[in-house]
This record gives C-alpha cells, structure tokens and sequence, in this order.
C-alpha cells in the first residue's frame, strides 16, 4: 500500500527482450486514480523487423526473462505487490469468437496472424452491457499501446457500447494486428450522461479538479469475432450485377424504339395528335405574320434584354384580345374567352371586330369562372421553351459550383480519417462496409450507379421525344404544351443526386449530410413545378426564382443542422405555415394575387366585404335579390381547387406540428420530409382531377405509373430501416448497423439507393407520358385544376 503523496509516484519499468516500458501508480485515468494496474507485455516476435529477420543476434536462443525496475522518490515505505502470469486469452483465431472480460485498470489485447492468402478480415465485437469503451487496433509491434492518451496517436481506434466492427486489410497490418478493450470512466464519449452533473468549468476554474480515488470498477464483457471479408470475385459479380441491372433499362428502351418500327405495335403507343400544316406555323410565326399584316414592326429584342423582362410585356406579340370569337364548319377552331387570339370576320357592313356573342360570368381579379387551359397558355411556344430550358441551364450552373467543393470536402474527410486513425469521423455501417482501393465504403457509393445511368436514360428519353415534335411539329391549339427543358433537369438533377450522395457516402457525419440531401430538395420541388406547369404555363414559376427559393431552403437546412433548437424550430414553423399560405393563395387565384401589390390587394378585399361599386357584383344585382347575390358571391369560385389546397395545408400544418415537438437535430431529414410530401400531394391531386374530369391514362403510362409505386414501396421500407444515425454519437449509431442482405455486399440503404433510383426513374416517366391522352383535345376543351 502506499502512504506517500500521489505527487510523488512510483515508478515501474519492465524491459523484455522486445522492447521497454514505463508507467507509474497512482495511475491517473480521466480522473480517477487507480491503484491497481495491469499491463500486457509485448512478445519477444515483436523485436523481429518486418521482413521476419531478428533485430539482435542470437535472439531466438536467448532465454525469455523480463527485468523489472522500481523506484520512487518517497521518503516513506511503499510495498508494492506484483504479479506476472499468462494472458487468460490471447489469439484470435477465424470463425472462433473469444469472450474477455476488461476494466478500468484492466485492458484486455488480442492477436490475429493473418494466415497464407488472406488479404483482409472482418473484426466484430459485441456485448450485452452498456458500459462505454474504446477499441483500439494496433500493429504488431511493441510497444503495445494501452491507455487513452497512448492509442489516440496509434493505429485504428473507435467507441462501442454494444457492437462495433471494421475491415483490416493485410496490407495495412502486415503481421498481424492487436485488438485492445479499454473500459472508460464515464459513458459521456458513447454518448452516455455524465456520471456529475455538476458545472465542471466553474470546479475547474475555482476549485481544482476533483479526482476519484474510490468506487467500483467499471466492467464490460466482450465477444470478439475475426470473419473473412469478401473476396475479389465476390467484388466483381456484385459489381458487375449492378451495372446488368441498370443496363437492362438501356436495353428495354431501345428494344421498344426498334419496336415502332413495326406497324401494329406503333398504332398502339403512336400520340394521337393533331399536327401543324407545316413546320413552320408556330404561334409565334402566326403572331408575327399577323403584326406584320396589321402594318406593325415586329418587336426586336435588344441585346440587354432578357426573356423575363421580354416575357412580362403587353405587346400584341404576347397578349391577346378579351373578344370571344365563334366559328363552325371543318378546319374553324372554337375561340372562348382567354384563347389565342381574335379573329376578324366580315359583318353586315363588312369587316369588323369580332364581338363576343355571349357573356361569360368572372371571378375575382378579372378571371373566367372556369378556367381552361387556352386562358393560361397565350405566351408562344419560343417563350415557352426558353422558360422552360432556363431550368436545365441554371441547373447545370448551380450543380457545378455546388458539386466540386463537395468533392474537394469529402476527400479532406477522407484522408483525415486515414491519417488519424479515429473510426468515429465518419458513420458507415460497419457490419456491412467493403473497402477498395482509397474507399472505406465503396459499396455505398457504387450504389448510387442508378442515379446517373437511369437519369441520363431520362434525359435521352426526353431529347428523343423532343426531336420528333421538332420533325413533325403539333398544332398549338392542341395538348399540353411541352416543357422539354424542365423534364431534362429532372434527369440532371437525378445525376447530380447520385454524384452528391456517392461523395456523402465516402464519409458521412453530421458535417456534410446536407451534401446528400441537397438536390433531393431540388427535384421535389422541381416535380412540383412540373406539375403545375402543365396546366398553367404562363402563370408558372420562373427558374431564377425556384432555385432562389432553393438556396434559401438550404441555407436553413445547414442552419438547423449546425444549430436547430427550440427558437429556429419554432421561427421555422412560422415561416413554413406563413409561406405556404401565401404560395396557396397565389395558386387559388392562378398567379394574380402578391402580397404588397396595390392593384390586387383591393381586389382581395373585395371578396370578403362584397363592395356593391364592383361591376360583377352590379351585373349579378340586377338579376338576384340581395341575399342571393350576398349567397352567390361569396361562394367559393373555385371550389375544387380550394379542397386541395385545404388538403395541402393540413399537411403542412401537421408537418410544421411534428417539428416544432420532436426538435430533432436531423432538420435535414424534417425538410426532406416536408418537400416530398408535398410532391406526393401534388401527384396524387394531379391523377385524381384527371380521372375525375374523365380524362385516361395511356396504357403505358399506367404502367410506368405501377412501376413506380411498386418501387417505392420497398424503397421507403428500406430508408426507413437504416443501418447508421449520424445525428446520434458514433457509439449509438453502431447500435444500427447490420449485416449485408444482398450478395452478401449491400445492405438495406443500398437498397433504397437502387429501389429509389428506379422510383424517380418510373415517376419522370410518368410525368412525361400522363398527358399524352390530351394530344387531340383542343386546349379550350382542357380543364384548368
């Protein structure tokens, strides 16, 4: 026992044919004293070089002895009691798990021989009790490091409380490696609650540090496992089935291009539509001839002038007349209020201005009472196409700029967690993560395969579809009008998904997740843009303006990442509701209404107190009684619409709710959640106004369309069954790696990365093709919703 002053220790060095050690008791460790110590001696092997020759002549047939030296400098008597005997286990063997017991002032170290042709193995270790340790994976060499402050500068080193595992290569540790279980005081570094609550900066400030002599030793029971990792052959045929099966879509598409070619089978997926007279009879072309018959100069663009500004002008090139105009006979188009154009006619007295010859009731800010896709769709089709192909361009411009300092991140991640050593920078699940080459975890990364190749498939699908409607050119009065560029970004965004996940997954930590989650962000809201464009392309959102939207969103999202608490949730909620308001709002009233604008503000208000100055108000008076009138006008004029859009709401609000009460750190995946449920809305609102105004589906959409929740169906299961919880401590997330379900080479989020890409795949698909029954319907015959 010792009976001097802890600030004069003794002193132990053991010396063995390997190598010498040194250490002292009372053995401080993370604030308690120990006086107790076990330490584990290096073999004699370890003074071997690496090559297998000895570092001393005439080593082998020396004798095994150890020298111990002991000295202090107290002046009191010390004994001191010491104890040398076998370790109770010391090598590992393959498939022959070991049970050791480690404390505090015990650590246990185990060794594996990597034995002839094995290049790498898997180490698992597991336990029942939540006591927090520290792993340590050492080379085979002496001395063996056993303290905290000692394996933080050596080898390969992570926290566990019930299971950990890593895959040690061959090349890294040559001749074998060390296992070391270190128990640690507190549970504070697994994520645990510290054992003192107190306030430690104050005690360290004012009354020193506080250490423990006494208490019970900490204990953990461990079961250590050595698997074999995967071979080169297993690499390649998980690999190589990956890639058969994205390809296979390839292979599909172009079997049913070829297919075209053969008559029976066109008749059934050849569009129904109706066709220009020539190539060169666009909307556009009409309304210059036009100008140019009426003696006007065509409108020129200036060189400083953009499509926006150009867009929002009242030139007779853009807008039209409010005249209804009514012809009958083959080859005459049927003109409502809100069409595209006015025609003239001879009268009575001869030409005249075609006249409306009936009136038609309006509803708030000059809007008819039922809305059709000829009233929301007068821009021509070159303004059109270079709204809609702005996506694309700002797309490729964003996702540049976004992606390179993503990569330069996620390689400064890469080679830290090398250099240092620590298993807790990034969080992979580790039951089930396959290194090769300078990747811990390739195979989260060769996973998003699907991304890219299914995303360039779309875009091809699209640019073909484009050029065949720039060969046979459809009349404008017909169909949906297309938005080529907004369906191509949706399959660039969907590459640059694949790319941004593929580095996330090189090393995720709460640090970069956004970096995952970014275009996630911007395909929800560009399929819902989508979706919205199709029945109201001239009121549509611009490009600069959506992803302006987007970089705000991510700007909170790294906001409430870094620093979500209960005062960003809740200024979040109010932005959320107050903003989805405002966005429901502009969507009832198609566009008209914004918020500080004088000129729709009054009219606004006009809904609500019913002024009886307003014409539409005097015109219904004259023909009802006043509580009819009242009854009538305040109504809903858009009652279908307003059911969405309440559906919409209590979505929102249920989804703010949820937020505002869980306060979870994982804001990234609150967001996430948010914009795809929206999209979701949006689809399925889409679908149902469809089929509830009578309008199909091709059969072939209906298919991509069944495709497609037949993949996401497994695809959220296996998202929401994730191995890895980076918004958890490293210890904590361990708790949710698993072992690989596919090929013995993909687990569960590899799943949901193939599943998911094929989803979005089936989902574009859908919006490319859902419409395609309306080829042949006039747009005035085409409900607005």
């Amino acid at each position: 026992m010792f009976r001097c002053s802890s600030l004069v220790p003794v002193l132990f060095l053991m010396s063995t044919l390997a190598g010498a050690v040194t250490w002292q008791l009372p053995f401080e460790s993370e604030g308690r004293q120990l006086f107790e110590l076990e330490r584990t001696l290096c073999p004699d092997d370890t003074a071997a070089d690496p090559d297998g020759s000895s570092c001393s002549e005439g080593a082998e047939s020396a004798p095994r002895q150890l020298f111990l030296h002991v000295s202090s400098a107290c002046s009191s008597p010390v004994r001191v009691s010491l104890r040398a005997s076998l370790p109770p286990a010391w090598r590992l063997h393959l498939h022959q798990p070991l049970s050791v017991t480690a404390t505090i002032s015990s650590p246990r170290v185990l060794f594996y021989e990597f034995s002839e042709g094995q290049s790498s193995v898997r180490l698992t270790l597991s336990s029942e009790a939540d006591v927090c340790a520290t792993i340590s994976v050492q080379q085979y060499q002496c001395p063996i490091a056993q303290s905290l402050p000692e394996v933080s500068v050596v080898g390969l080193r992570m926290t566990m409380l019930r299971s950990s595992s890593v895959q040690l290569l061959r090349s890294d540790f040559p001749r074998g490696f060390y296992v070391v279980s270190l128990v640690r005081d507190t549970d504070q570094a697994c994520g645990g609650d510290s054992e003192d609550g107190s306030d430690w900066l104050f005690e360290e400030v004012f009354k020193g540090r506080e250490v423990v002599t006494r208490g019970e030793q900490r204990r953990k029971d461990l079961t250590v496992a050595v698997q074999p990792a995967l071979s080169r052959t297993q690499y390649l045929v998980a690999s190589v089935s990956t890639l058969v099966v994205f390809l296979s879509f390839y292979i599909l598409f172009g079997v049913l291009v070829a297919a075209q070619r053969w008559p029976p089978f066109a008749r059934v997926v050849a569009p129904r539509a109706v066709l220009a007279s020539s190539p060169d009879t666009s909307a556009v072309e009409r309304a210059e001839g036009r100008s140019e018959v009426a003696g006007q100069e065509p409108r020129r663009r200036l060189s400083d002038a953009t499509f926006d500004s150009s867009d929002a002008s009242d030139s007779d090139e853009e807008q039209v007349n409010d005249s209804v105009t009514t012809t009958t006979g083959p080859g005459h188009d049927e003109r409502t209020q809100g069409g595209r154009g006015a025609d003239t006619g001879p009268g009575p007295d001869g030409p005249q201005p075609a006249a409306a010859v009936t009136s038609e009731e309006q509803g708030p800010f000059g809007l008819p009472a039922r809305l059709h896709l000829a009233a929301l769709a007068r821009r021509g089709g070159r303004t059109l196409r270079a709204r809609s192909d702005r996506y694309l361009s700002m797309l490729y411009t964003v996702s540049v700029f976004y992606a390179l300092p993503v990569i330069q991140f996620i390689t400064a991640f890469q080679i830290i967690l090398n250099v240092s050593g620590s298993l807790d920078i990034c969080y992979y699940n580790f039951l089930c993560s396959h290194r090769a080459g300078a990747l811990s975890d390739f195979n989260h990364v060769f996973s998003n395969l699907g991304y890219l190749l299914l995303g360039a498939l779309f875009m091809l699908q699209v640019r073909r579809r484009r050029l065949a409607r720039k060969r046979q050119p459809r009349h404008q009065e017909y169909g949906i009008p297309a938005h080529y560029g907004l369906l191509s970004s949706l399959g660039a965004g969907m590459m640059v998904v694949g790319v941004l996940s593929a580095s996330y997954h090189v090393c995720p930590n709460g640090l970069n997740f956004q970096f995952d989650t970014a275009f996630m962000y911007v395909l929800a809201v560009l399929m819902m843009v989508k979706i919205y464009q199709s029945r109201h392309p001239d009121v549509n959102a611009r490009a600069h303006a959506t992803f302006g939207v987007l970089a705000v969103l991510i700007a909170l999202v790294v906001w409430g990442v870094l620093g979500g608490g209960p005062v960003f949730y809740g200024l979040f909620t109010v932005i959320h509701v107050f903003t989805f308001l405002l966005l429901s709002l502009r969507i009832y009233y198609v566009g008209q209404f914004r918020l500080g604008d004088h000129d729709s503000l009054p009219s606004f208000r006009s809904l609500l107190v019913l002024p009886l100055t307003d014409p539409v108000t005097s015109h219904v008076l004259e023909k009802q009684s006043l509580a009819a009138a009242t009854s009538e006008l305040r109504r809903p004029r858009y009652v279908t619409r307003l059911v969405l859009l309440l559906i919409a709401n209590a979505l929102n609000w249920l989804l703010a709710i949820y937020g505002l009460l869980q306060h979870k750190r994982d804001f990234a995946g609150h967001m996430l959640q948010i914009l795809l449920g929206n999209a979701l809305v949006h689809l399925c609102c889409y679908l149902g106004m469809k089929l509830s105004h009578g309008e199909r589906l091709r059969w072939y959409a209906w298919l991509l369309l069944a495709g497609a929740a037949a993949a996401w169906v497994p695809a959220l299961y296996f998202f929401l069954s994730g191995s890895t919880d980076w918004s958890s401590p490293p210890a904590l997330s361990r708790h949710r790696n698993h072992e690989c379900s596919l090929l013995q080479f993909y687990d569960s989020h590899d799943l949901w990365h193939m599943l998911s890409a094929v989803a979005l795949y089936l989902t574009f698909s859908v919006l490319l093709t859902w419409d395609d029954g309306l080829s042949a319907v006039k747009r005035t015959d085409i409900p607005v919703f």
